[in-house]
């Protein structure tokens, strides 16, 4: 029995080492892997490179996580993740292969650990990307990373790179990735919007383009191969009115950003938060740092532990009700502009399922 044992422990450290072989093999024969983390618009910044990169020429992979978990081949053909069972970071393993059977020159991968150590873990034994990015710092996943934006940033820098590249739009934590990124031989570099690229998602393709030679004049041309994530923020007419989907902008200061750029008039707004069971530190974000700013809005709950999610609010102040499925929001809100928030799974993915096939009262 022992000897049995003994054997299989063997095997599996045989099985481990060989593991680790043909991942080490697959990232050395790749010209660049762009690891790409941070709190808001990993997806965006991850699509964005690879219209640029394969625009100029490249042959790319690029593997998200975004609304649905997918891949672009070298092809540039876009396919759907099957995954069985929760997501883990082990899923990065059989991407990293796919792409090397394709003969990927540059791999394009977003981080989908939360944990501070998985991020770490990911980078130094999965991943090693060489340029990488995190896009920025906001108030998410506080309970994995910490309650103040300083820590956020530091469990975030576990991706900096061992001598490589960072790229950031954040000017706020630019000082503290180039302290943190020192200690690793790594440059860092503040990626600012330009008339090429106005925008943040923009700046950083663009300049990881102008890193690796590709002139930045030609970044509005190859924007036009980007293929926008399912689910990204975009507004749709209903019967009665408008709804602005920002379900997958999850933190606070993102939406309310993207509602300031969107020009749209919020009087008389309603929100309809998606919450999520599993995400009750996202909720106690918006009512504090969102719901606050817009004293005279209707907010409406649906998804799931709607009675907590109604407590939560309740104790910060805020007057809320909750409804059985989006149907019943938009008839509430009878007209009036509805915002999406929170949290694109479950039913406000349906919802845009539906809306983007053209049903709006089904």
């Amino acid at each position: 029995m022992l000897y049995a044992v003994l054997a299989m422990f063997v095997a599996y450290m045989l099985y481990l080492l060989w593991e680790k072989w043909e991942n080490d093999r697959a990232i050395r024969s790749f010209q660049h892997v762009i690891h790409v983390n941070g709190i808001r618009g990993k997806t965006g910044v991850c699509r964005l490179m690879d219209a640029h990169l394969r625009g100029a020429g490249y042959r790319v992979f690029t593997k998200t996580t975004g609304s649905t978990p997918c891949y672009i081949d070298t092809q540039g053909v876009e396919h759907k993740i099957r995954r069985w069972g929760n997501a883990n970071i082990g899923e990065q393993l059989s991407m990293i292969r796919k792409a090397h059977r394709e003969k990927a020159e540059i791999l394009i991968i977003e981080c989908m650990a939360v944990q501070p150590e998985l991020q770490t873990i990911a980078q130094e034994q999965l991943v090693h990307g060489d340029l990488n990015v995190i896009t920025n710092v906001r108030y998410d996943h506080v309970f994995e990373m910490g309650d103040s934006l300083e820590q956020i940033a530091d469990s975030l820098a576990g991706t900096i790179p061992e001598n490589g590249v960072l790229f950031t739009s954040d000017p706020d934590f630019y000082p503290r990735f180039c302290q943190l990124a020192e200690k690793k031989n790594t440059q860092v570099i503040l990626c600012t919007p330009s008339p090429e690229a106005p925008w943040e998602n923009d700046a950083i393709a663009c300049a990881v383009g102008t890193y690796l030679g590709i002139p930045a004049d030609t970044y509005p041309a190859h924007r036009g191969l980007y293929q926008e994530d399912f689910g990204s923020q975009k507004c749709y007419p209903t019967e009665k009115g408008q709804f602005y989907n920002l379900f997958s902008a999850n933190d606070p200061i993102s939406s309310r950003n993207l509602l300031l750029q969107s020009g749209l008039d919020l009087d008389g707004v309603t929100f309809l938060y998606n919450n999520r069971a599993d995400r009750p530190d996202r909720l106690l974000l918006f009512a504090r740092y969102f719901f606050p700013q817009y004293p005279g809005a209707r907010i409406l709950v649906m998804g799931e532990a709607r009675g907590l999610a109604l407590r939560m609010l309740k104790k910060q102040g805020l007057s809320a009700r909750a409804v059985k499925n989006w149907h019943e929001a938009l008839d509430i809100a009878d007209g009036s502009l509805v915002v999406g928030l929170g949290n694109i799974k479950g039913q406000a993915y349906d919802m845009i399922t539906c809306m983007e096939g053209g049903g709006h009262h089904e």
